[in-house]
């Protein structure tokens, strides 16, 4: 019986996120290995990510998600598994993960939409060279410090802003096709109405 459960929902899923609409990828999972919800879709997509962009989501997520829950002050390690966990949890009810996915957009795409454009990251570019600039004046040992710093930011910012940006489109892709408010609503409803049947005609005569 659970398993005519589990293919019924995927049947719904499969009308409301139509395989051909999710990116490539992200369709893979067996469905009788967990249901593809909308967060399980995040999960995913997450897991694809460098280390490195993992480590910097999770760093978001402990600052502007889970702020009760002490893990600002973690390392990197326990709050990427910390976030990894809250992605994948199974058993939640359709509210809650549609309330999560919602809460992890909105964070997300506050935290990283600078870091999805060549703009953005020439402010940052910017920020850094002045740091270099007002340290290098000041010349104690505090401020050569973060003068070395900032230039070590900079060595590395052509090949984390190609990241960052890469990360931006497969995001952009993965939201438009499955995470707009009107797909949630569908997938929501898809999870409250009962599949149709067929009722059986008595013979006449």
């Amino acid at each position: 019986m659970a398993d005519d459960d589990e293919r019924e929902v995927a049947a719904w899923l499969l009308n409301v996120f139509p395989l051909h609409q999710i990116p490539v990828g992200l369709a893979q999972r067996s469905t009788l290995d967990q249901p593809m919800t909308p967060l399980i879709i995040i999960s995913d997509w997450f897991e694809k990510q460098d280390t490195e962009v993992q480590v910097d989501i999770a760093g978001m997520a402990a600052f502007l998600m889970f702020d009760g829950a002490d893990l600002v002050d973690l390392g990197s390690h326990k709050q990427v598994e910390f976030l990894r966990h809250w992605l994948s949890e199974v058993g939640l009810q359709a509210h809650t993960i549609v309330g999560r996915v919602l809460t992890f957009r909105v964070c997300f795409e506050y935290f990283a939409e600078g870091r999805f454009t060549d703009f953005g990251w020439r402010l940052s570019e910017t920020a850094l060279r002045k740091v270099v600039e007002e340290a290098e004046r000041a010349a104690n040992l505090d401020t050569m410090r973060l003068a070395s710093n900032a230039r070590r930011m900079l060595d590395g910012l052509p090949a984390r802003k190609g990241m960052w940006i890469e990360v931006g489109k497969s995001w952009r892709e993965l939201a438009d096709a499955c995470l707009t408010c009107s797909a949630l609503r569908d997938w929501t409803s898809s999870q409250t109405e009962q599949p149709r049947t067929v009722a059986g005609r008595g013979s006449r005569g």
